[in-house]
């Protein structure tokens, strides 16, 4: 009686073929042998070891605290935290850093590396031709990152001379106004605990605004009072008040109530908290001009230089030990 390697078939009990052929199916056996179907083999499972030779690259996100504290372990890092209301300009400025980079040195420091590149490329992509948007703009900062950082590695030119991390944490402009009501949001966005620089943002264009100039410049003076009831910064801080938009604020129809309006915010800011927190900076800057014309490189260059050359939680300037990777784009060495 023929044999069928298929064990359901019931040929070998004088049945028909289970596939209905007749002497020349390929699985039938000879009837004078005792071969059975030969075993499958069995799947090697996986160790579970790692390949050695694998290369674990960084997502790019932004970081979390617990990543960003491996910079606190390798050395000494700068911690920027940037806050405003929606729209007030602070996507921007980081676009606009992450642009400069690309054309050369920024305030005498030159880029050396990222663990946030991809991060920053897409801040910049709704203002490229190729996103296909009708006018240049910035996506809002979602709260899902008040409590993380964007990365920089920046390496000063002369001899000798030992890279340094910045971390730059950007506050949600939905979360700005709660923190100021709420002491218990506010209490929640622990990255201000460990700024060397808090930056608050106003809006030059709500300035502009009649309407919008008194709530915009209250609230930003309010913010500062909140953290530092609160004990997040302190005499180990160093405040700066960034006004934007300054092609809005010097429109010349009302180039002269603006500039006013701007002075004086400068000066209650400077006034207000000079004698409680480390230092006070004011600047005027335009991250991304209407019209290409005013000149913005050069504000935004000394202010990232201020951020990078001076701290008061440390006896120096911070630095880290020396990177092995190379200067060139960080995706050559976006692994390491």
């Amino acid at each position: 009686m023929p044999k069928c390697k298929l064990p359901e078939c019931p040929i070998a009990s004088g049945g028909r073929c289970l596939e209905g052929r007749t002497d020349d199916c390929p699985n039938l056996l000879p009837e004078s042998s005792d071969a059975v179907p030969a075993p499958v083999p069995a799947v090697k499972e996986k160790s579970g070891k790692k390949d050695e030779e694998t290369l674990a690259l960084f997502s790019g996100l932004p970081l979390e605290i617990a990543d960003a504290r491996e910079f606190a372990a390798r050395g000494r890092a700068i911690v920027v935290a940037l806050t405003g209301m929606t729209e007030s300009g602070k996507t921007s400025l980081l676009a606009r850093l992450h642009q400069q980079f690309q054309a050369g040195t920024v305030g005498g420091y030159a880029f050396a590396g990222s663990r946030t590149l991809p991060r920053f490329e897409e801040l910049n992509w709704l203002a490229t031709i190729e996103s296909g948007v009708g006018a240049p703009r910035m996506e809002h900062t979602s709260r899902k990152y008040d409590n993380s950082f964007l990365h920089f590695t920046v390496l000063q030119s002369h001899e000798g001379a030992l890279p340094i991390d910045v971390l730059l944490n950007d506050i949600s402009g939905e979360t700005y106004p709660e923190a100021i009501t709420a002491e218990s949001i506010c209490r929640q966005l622990i990255c201000l605990s460990r700024a060397d620089h808090l930056a608050v943002v106003v809006d030059g264009a709500a300035i502009a605004n009649r309407s919008l100039r008194h709530d915009h410049c209250s609230k930003a003076k309010n913010f500062v009072e909140r953290v530092l009831q609160t004990g997040q910064i302190n005499k180990a801080t160093i405040l700066h008040l960034i006004i934007t938009k300054l092609d809005v604020l010097s429109d010349p129809a009302k180039a002269e109530e603006n500039t006013a309006a701007a002075a004086r915010l400068e000066e209650d800011f400077t006034k207000n908290f000079r004698t409680k927190v480390a230092g006070v900076h004011t600047w005027r800057i335009a991250a991304r001009p209407r019209d290409g014309t005013m000149p913005t490189e050069e504000s935004i260059a000394k202010l990232f230089a201020t951020w990078v050359g001076s701290t008061r939680r440390y006896d120096s300037n911070p630095t880290v030990l020396p990177l092995s990777s190379s200067r060139g784009r960080d995706f050559n060495e976006f692994g390491t």
